[in-house]
């Protein structure tokens, strides 16, 4: 591996008598410490609804207070013990130029969908690709988030971790095909999954969770839970029971969608029961035997964009699997209010979790990790770019990791802002695989002018990884024991096996000093010009410098010629810039490294992207190329 460091020197500089780093380095983290626990437990004592408000009109009223909402049990009245309004923005995610390559989590509230597809005709899995392409290219908002799921059989690489990235969910409902046959064993084993679907998004925090599930039928009657009394239920029966359950207490909404739409020879009595009552059940709706598609999914968008968040705690202490009725009443005269008749009480005994000992990773930053979703709490910017390596099939993932250090709590102490912070590098490939954890442990000792500086500029942290080619999901949490936040970052490392490949991109800028910067690595493997940013939104007095490499694996002479572009967000090419590189023939594949700087000054305010387009002369037709996105104000 070249062993390129980037500026050591100006890093220990920076850091000499202002930051004392103890337990730092690659350590791979242990079982989660006891205390992490979910946001939403499994018992019945905790149960959060939704209502939905609307006046006379049909339109929906904001403004409620708690004082204006009742809830009973049974009929007997609950105290509310928690509240919100939510409403969030109906707006379609508009194409603003290439995707970005910096990820926070501070961006506000969205909807939050599971895309859950069964086991279809292939005919019809066609026809769900369609309208769900609509779904995510007209409806899926720039701050909503939506994973992809089979329920039943499929490729181990075909689904979509929770993300906003419209482009990868589309990629992942054009691998639907459906195309299996009726399979009685099957069936018990996609009860299962639903199952387990349920208990996980019931789990999850923040408001109303959605699940459109695609599906000609589930083989399984809701209603049967609500009039259930007792008695012995089949494995896949308890599976059903389980999963309605874990939605109806865990504000899971289910909109199921029959994808053979409007056909009169399915039409028959009793055909989309199941379907509807799931959906009753739960809170949604059901779309079957109709090819309204398009204003369904403007529906679903609408009934999860304003409404009311209620908790209480249930006074119902049985694990009967009995049906609980709730009624959601407002007070004020002339107002209606939609929301679930009820919720389905768990079994059995609960289950509780096994201590681990006595725990070495801080209980908040291993929960940040562990969740599917972007979590806030303490605020960050993630960048990530991989690098070949010159030994061995994995690539080397650059990461910088810049971090809001006001929200770390850091208490000052003997002329010193002291603290612990953490970070955790979790990794899922494309298969649904969890890597090894990779964290890092480090002891603040900030002197006061140092503590005032990383207020202003944020805290960065230079960091690497070690992956082989495919698709993953990178999960970055960093805080302390009770505070802590999580970014989950898309990532793909290209094969640079390939005859012609090219790095990632990363940038630095005149002033990327002025934020304190450390790494916990012994060796950063990369060469940089500058420490690797995450900021994307410059002012006009600075000046950006990139760094990327292109690699030719045919060993003939050749030359490399690369072209950068400065384009508007419109496309509009601005200014080109050409390089060439000359390369003998060699025994190994060449590295070809690029540096170009773009001063900012006579750019006016807007937004902009750098296009980078390479190619060989061994091959005129093949390009690689790279774009990085970015603001001038």
């Amino acid at each position: 591996m070249r062993s390129l460091i980037f500026a050591p020197a100006a890093l220990v500089a920076i850091f000499v008598g202002s930051l004392v780093l103890s337990g730092q380095g690659n350590q791979p983290s242990p079982q989660a410490p006891s205390s992490s626990t979910p946001t939403f437990r499994s018992s019945a004592e905790a149960v959060q609804v939704t209502a939905m408000v609307t006046d006379a009109r049909g339109e929906v009223v904001k403004g409620l207070t708690e004082a204006d909402f009742e809830v009973l049990e049974n009929g007997v009245v609950q105290p509310i013990t928690t509240f919100s309004e939510v409403n969030i923005p109906i707006q379609r995610a508009v194409d603003v130029g290439p995707e970005t390559d910096v990820l926070g989590n501070d961006r506000p509230d969205g909807r939050l969908y599971l895309i859950a597809l069964d086991e279809v005709a292939p005919e019809n899995a066609l026809k769900a690709r369609h309208f769900l392409r609509e779904f995510i290219e007209d409806q899926f908002g720039p701050n909503d988030t939506a994973a992809i799921v089979l329920i039943g059989r499929g490729l181990s690489t075909s689904g979509q971790e929770f993300t906003s990235n419209r482009r990868l969910l589309l990629e992942a409902i054009d691998k639907f095909s459906g195309g299996f046959g009726d399979d009685p064993l099957n069936a018990r084993n996609k009860m299962g999954t639903f199952r387990d679907l349920m208990e996980f998004m019931a789990k999850l925090p923040g408001p109303r969770k959605v699940m459109i599930m695609v599906s000609e039928g589930i083989g399984a009657d809701a209603t049967d839970l609500v009039d259930y009394r007792g008695g012995v239920l089949s494995i896949s029966g308890e599976d059903f029971q389980q999963a309605v359950s874990a939605a109806t207490r865990g504000n899971v909404a289910i909109y199921p969608i029959d994808p053979r739409g409007l056909d009169p020879a399915i039409g028959g009595a009793g055909v989309g029961n199941d379907l509807r009552a799931l959906a009753a059940v739960t809170g949604g709706f059901a779309v079957t035997n109709s090819n309204g598609f398009k204003a369904a999914f403007e529906r679903i968008v609408q009934e999860n964009s304003s409404y009311y968040m209620l908790g209480f705690n249930s006074s119902n202490e049985k694990r009967n699997a009995r049906y609980v009725n709730v009624t959601v009443r407002v007070r004020r005269p002339g107002l209606q209010v939609r929301s679930v008749n009820g919720y389905v009480a768990p079994r059995g005994t609960e289950k509780v979790a096994k201590g681990t000992g006595t725990p070495t990773t801080l209980p908040a930053v291993w929960s940040a990790a562990q969740s599917p979703l972007t979590t806030s709490g303490v605020p960050m910017k993630v960048f990530a770019a991989p690098f070949k390596r010159t030994e061995g099939k994995d690539a080397t993932i650059a990461i910088a990791l810049e971090i809001n250090v006001s929200r770390l709590n850091l208490v000052e102490s003997d002329g010193a802002y002291r603290g612990d912070l953490e970070i955790i590098f979790a990794v899922t490939d494309a298969a649904k695989r969890r890597h090894q954890p990779i964290r890092h442990r480090a002891t603040l000792s900030l002197k006061p002018e140092t503590y005032e500086q990383v207020k202003l500029t944020g805290l960065r942290v230079i960091s690497q990884l070690a992956l082989p080619k495919g698709s993953y999901q990178l999960r970055v949490a960093a805080g302390q024991a009770t505070l802590a936040g999580s970014v989950a970052y898309d990532l793909r490392v290209p094969d640079f096996a390939d005859d012609l490949s090219m790095s990632g991109v990363s940038v630095t800028s005149r002033y990327a000093r002025r934020t304190v910067t450390f790494s916990p690595d012994k060796t950063i493997n990369v060469a940089l010009p500058g420490p690797p940013i995450t900021e994307r939104d410059f002012g006009r007095d600075d000046a950006l410098t990139l760094f990327f490499e292109v690699y030719e694996n045919r060993r003939k002479a050749h030359t490399i010629d690369l072209t950068t572009q400065l384009r508007k967000d419109s496309g509009v090419v601005m200014v080109t810039m050409t390089t060439q590189r000359k390369a003998a023939e060699t025994k190994q594949a060449t590295v070809h490294q690029f540096s170009p700087s773009l001063s900012l000054e006579d750019l006016p305010a807007g937004r902009y992207s750098l296009r980078l387009e390479a190619r060989s002369s061994l091959d005129k037709n093949n390009k690689v190329t790279r774009d990085v996105p970015f603001r001038v104000h």
